[in-house]
């Protein structure tokens, strides 16, 4: 690193359930060639399991320097509350969020806290995680052209927009909206643009990384930054997942109502178009999953 002042950070991790996987984040967290300067782990989970982790693993993290701090969220569960918490309570220059389902190469922290050196405009960082790279060439023709069509996620090369996702990345390139499992701020944007997560969003609180980061880019166009160097592994826990498995109609339902109004806060009535065409390619993938089968068409 060759900034004047060595940046410290401030990792928060909210989590409900997943006990195991944190263990597996703490491990990659202590290999880290840059330190963090604290962990901050705010638990949505009913249960002590979160807490006998991170009791286990305090020692070892105050051995390298690095604080160890476990939060039990006393309002109700939510993903955005629990994020506001973290913040609240981080000390550090950056504050980096991290899912409790991934496992950072050891230069992870590094990495991205280079793009904050290099890119002197940036407010907002994030890894790359590589799990869409495996899609074959062929998908993607059959693919994206309708997933653009209907404003859904698709796969792009060296380009991060706010529905794409690259599945190629060879340089720093910027972002228009950045992923919740792994995002880097500046202390700045919660301090001075007084920015926070929409606690309107509730639960899992589903496209809230969307509207945050989306809203920061609006505010500041070009200061978002994805980075291949710094990698990641996210595994897409089942964990802490079986009451949306249970009861999927209530759940698309859900998904739904957080859709539209992420959508309606970021562009007003065009967000509704957007709502509009999301739906009907949503249930023309489905009638096509169903027709072929092929997981290419999946969501």
């Amino acid at each position: 690193m060759t900034g004047e002042k060595e940046m410290k950070v401030s990792i928060v991790i909210p989590t409900y359930y997943r006990s195991k996987d944190l263990t597996e984040l703490f491990d990659s967290l202590l290999r880290q060639s840059v330190k963090p300067f604290e962990v901050i782990v705010v638990d949505d989970t009913p249960t002590d399991a979160i807490k006998n982790v991170c009791e286990e693993y305090c020692g070892k993290f105050r051995e390298l320097g690095i604080k160890l701090i476990y939060i039990r969220n006393q309002r109700e569960p939510s993903l955005t509350i629990a994020r506001n918490i973290g913040v609240n309570m981080a000390k550090g220059d950056i504050i980096l969020f991290l899912d409790s389902d991934v496992i950072l190469y050891p230069d992870y922290i590094e990495k991205c806290l280079e793009v904050f050196e290099v890119k002197k405009n940036a407010l907002g960082a994030q890894g790359w995680y590589s799990a869409a790279s495996r899609v074959r060439r062929r998908t993607l023709y059959l693919r994206n052209p309708l997933r653009k069509l209907f404003f859904l996620g698709y796969l792009a090369e060296n380009s991060c927009k706010i529905f794409g996702y690259p599945y190629v990345l060879t340089e720093i390139v910027n972002c228009e909206s950045m992923s919740g499992c792994n995002m880097a701020y500046k202390r700045e944007v919660f301090e001075e643009l007084e920015l926070k997560f929409d606690e309107n969003l509730k639960r899992y609180s589903y496209m809230e990384d969307m509207l945050f980061s989306h809203s920061l880019h609006k505010m500041r166009p070009n200061s978002l930054y994805i980075t291949p160097y710094a990698k990641l592994i996210h595994k897409w826990s089942k964990e802490g997942r079986t009451e949306r498995r249970n009861n999927l109609l209530s759940e698309t339902q859900y998904m739904r109502s957080c859709r539209k109004y992420v959508l309606m806060k970021l562009f007003g009535i065009r967000g509704l178009f957007i709502f509009f065409m999301q739906t009907i390619g949503l249930i023309l993938f489905g009638i096509i999953r169903k027709i072929q089968g092929k997981s290419s068409f999946s969501k």
